[in-house]
């Protein structure tokens, strides 16, 4: 069965409806209040990520029935479907937990394992980025389309990263260490806002390791489709069976210059 575009088009529209609720959501327990605790894997988990995700996965499973759903914080579903949805409600715990306004919500569909639609909403800096395959990038209704950079802009290009905790964890400080020493702006922009930045070309990359599938793939197509380059540079098998990944994407000039000056 080949996927049409005006079906992906269609599950794009169920996948904003549902985080224009998940944004009213997340907006109205800020105002509120809402509790916090550790999970085994030492990273924070609130009642509004298991909110979010139970509202997102209520909304995909009544418009999509026999799609399967996996989120990051109540597991999957085994419908043995050609089409899979990803939720990570909370993109970005740590910061909402402190009160920054750097987290979003990310839900994507696979067909046959490959990413067609994409949505990253941002509903502190009220920001909603979304992509189609083969149908461009958005952010906002706007279209994405940035140009690359010269060989002579690189060094004035800011390059972000995730936690440099992760690129310890990925056995893979020194290279982190090596980006500082090598490149004159670089900044620590963590999880899906850093992704969405180098995806509209605010930041020249984004260097991310130690990354869930659900943290990346998102950002894969959002990338692709605003002409952006985007590389899995490396993976570790963890303890529990699954892969931490490597990531960089951004200006295709950019990622090239890292790749073969820091990365490689």
């Amino acid at each position: 069965m080949r996927q049409s575009r005006d079906e992906s088009a269609r599950f794009l529209d169920v996948a904003l409806a549902a985080v224009e609720k998940s944004d009213a959501f997340i907006n109205d327990r800020v105002r509120r209040s809402f509790t916090a605790k550790t999970k085994e894997d030492g990273s924070s988990v609130t009642n509004v990520d298991t909110g979010v995700e139970r509202l997102i996965r209520r909304a995909l499973r009544k418009a999509c029935p026999g799609h399967d759903i996996t989120g990051e914080e109540l597991g999957s579903t085994a419908k043995a479907s050609d089409y899979r949805w990803f939720i990570d409600p909370i993109d970005g715990t740590l910061s909402f937990k402190l009160g920054l306004p750097s987290y979003g919500t990310i839900v994507f569909l696979c067909y046959q394992s490959l990413p067609i639609v994409a949505v990253v909403s941002q509903p502190a800096l009220r920001r909603r980025y979304y992509a189609l395959r083969g149908g461009g990038a958005y952010c906002n209704n706007k279209r994405i389309r940035i140009s690359d950079v010269t060989p002579r802009q690189i060094d004035s290009e800011l390059i972000a990263t995730g936690d440099s905790y992760a690129f310890k964890l990925a056995h893979s400080l020194g290279k982190y260490q090596r980006l500082l020493k090598k490149h004159p702006l670089v900044r620590t922009i963590p999880d899906c806002v850093g992704h969405t930045y180098a995806a509209e070309g605010t930041v020249g990359a984004m260097v991310d390791y130690y990354l869930n599938y659900w943290d990346y793939a998102a950002t894969e197509l959002l990338v692709g489709e605003a002409g952006r380059r985007f590389e899995i540079t490396g993976s570790n098998k963890l303890a529990d069976g699954t892969t931490a990944y490597n990531m960089i994407c951004g200006k295709p000039r950019i990622v090239d210059w890292l790749l073969n000056e820091v990365f490689g």
